[in-house]
């Protein structure tokens, strides 16, 4: 065999290598972006998990105000329902309808007038409402990036 065309063939195996290269990196890519999706799937996923989340105390946190607003009507002595968990209430006799215990935390409550209560609670809609906020600008912005790789994918299948 020539030197002429050992070194072709040593130019084409070359060519061939540095092609197979390519095709390997590229796969390397592609699993590095699937692996991407997979984590902003999941990361949209938990975004969306934690607003539902969030809607569901705000809106827990609106009946609570809205409960405590009527106590305004409520006289000493008055008779009323209270739900103790799933279907099941007693009936409670007010004893003092212008003060209520506010949960804190694990076995720590104060009491609280009125007014102040519900002063604490619009904090904490707000503070809610903020983390809403929050949360909805953090899933837009995943679901932008999703649908750009999305794009990305469907590119790369189409060549």
């Amino acid at each position: 065999m020539s030197e002429l065309s050992h070194s072709c063939i040593i130019a084409i195996n070359i060519e061939k290598l540095i092609e197979g290269m390519k095709i390997l990196q590229n796969d390397q890519n592609s699993q590095e972006l699937l692996y991407q999706f997979r984590y902003l799937k999941e990361t949209r996923d938990m975004f969306t998990n934690q607003l539902e989340l969030m809607n569901a105390s705000v809106s827990n946190l609106m009946n609570t105000k809205l409960t405590v607003e009527n106590l305004k009507n409520i006289k000493e002595g008055d008779e009323i329902m209270v739900p103790i968990g799933g279907i099941i209430n007693l009936k409670a006799t007010i004893k003092s309808p212008e003060k209520i215990l506010l949960y804190i935390k694990q076995d720590v409550f104060i009491e609280k007038g009125l007014d102040d209560s519900i002063e604490y609670i619009d904090k904490l809609i707000n503070q809610h409402n903020e983390q809403i906020q929050y949360l909805r600008t953090q899933l837009q912005t995943v679901e932008a990036n999703l649908e750009k790789m999305s794009q990305i994918f469907k590119r790369g299948a189409g060549q």
